[in-house]
């Protein structure tokens, strides 16, 4: 790693920054050293939580240094602050083969300006100590000293369709497949449950496309000028896959890329947005998130 201060950029991210990044920050780290597509963005370390706690032991407001800190950094990812970035929990204990805690801290979507990341970065760290994220460490006997809390601040895709992959079969363990949940716009109507998804099932082996399922999609999740707004999906539109067979097989290759470099079956968060300029074809594939998958590559494999 480079520089001092509070600030790790993703990509500076490596296996000896885990205490002090978490586990979010460290496996988009592992996306971008394997070349993969992955938004821009830096994270806020553990460090910066530990000296932000009260005497209590709970988060208190980010001084004025580190706002200055992450002030700089959000500018430099954005040129101005008119950048719309995700501010997202991760924490030490967070996305590891033991423990995904899936949902159990905040991630914020389109937060706009320097003043309001800083004052998100907060926000995620006092998710840290909600009921249900307490609870859901003392199922696994974790302390409320064991844990620390890094921040990422991730440049927003302009997302058109995303979703989740696993790189098996989530209803039976089966290794030989990557399954893809996918709908119309951000991915938070998947990984929330809100609406039935298109499902494609590849064949790990061969990539050939071994099923297709298109779910309602009655919804979305998508952008305007100032927030995050849910929006009817025309009813034409919802009968349509909102990926096309090649983009299937395109995200099919890449998770299991990223199982093949990190060993364990992975659990992938993804988009697909408009090409960048001068990019041939219509549409890009990006990675938002991979850690490890923890139902059944914990349990005996038959």
């Amino acid at each position: 790693m480079t520089g001092a201060g509070h600030v790790v950029w993703l990509e500076e991210c490596g296996p000896d920054a885990a205490p002090l990044v978490g586990g979010k920050a460290l496996g988009l780290g592992h996306l971008i050293r394997q070349g993969h597509r992955v938004p821009p963005g830096f994270a806020v370390t553990t460090a910066a939580y530990t000296e932000g706690l009260a005497a209590g032991g709970r988060p208190v407001t980010v001084g004025d240094r580190l706002a200055a800190e992450i002030t700089a950094a959000y500018r430099r990812l954005g040129g101005d602050d008119g950048v719309p970035v995700a501010v997202r929990s991760s924490a030490t204990a967070e996305d590891t083969a033991e423990a995904s805690f899936a949902g159990q801290q905040d991630t914020y979507l389109w937060v706009r300006g320097a003043e309001a990341v800083v004052a998100h970065v907060t926000r995620c760290w006092a998710s840290l100590f909600t009921s249900r994220a307490v609870a859901y460490r003392a199922q696994l006997g974790i302390g409320d000293g064991e844990i620390a809390m890094g921040v990422v601040v991730q440049a927003m895709v302009p997302a058109e369709a995303a979703g989740v992959l696993l790189t098996l079969d989530p209803l039976t363990g089966d290794r030989s497949q990557v399954t893809i949940e996918a709908a119309y716009g951000l991915g938070t109507a998947v990984v929330e449950g809100e609406v039935t998804p298109d499902r494609f099932a590849v064949d790990k082996v061969t990539m050939e496309l071994r099923s297709r399922s298109v779910g309602e999609k009655a919804f979305a999740y998508r952008f305007d000028p100032s927030e995050v707004g849910r929006v009817e999906v025309p009813e034409a539109m919802r009968a349509r896959p909102c990926l096309d067979d090649a983009e299937v097989i395109e995200l099919a290759g890449l998770g299991k890329g990223v199982e093949q470099a990190l060993g364990v079956p992975q659990d992938v968060e993804w988009a697909v947005g408009p090409a960048s300029p001068g990019t041939p074809g219509g549409r890009e594939l990006w990675l938002l998130q991979a850690r490890p998958e923890t139902v059944w590559s914990r349990r005996p494999r038959q």
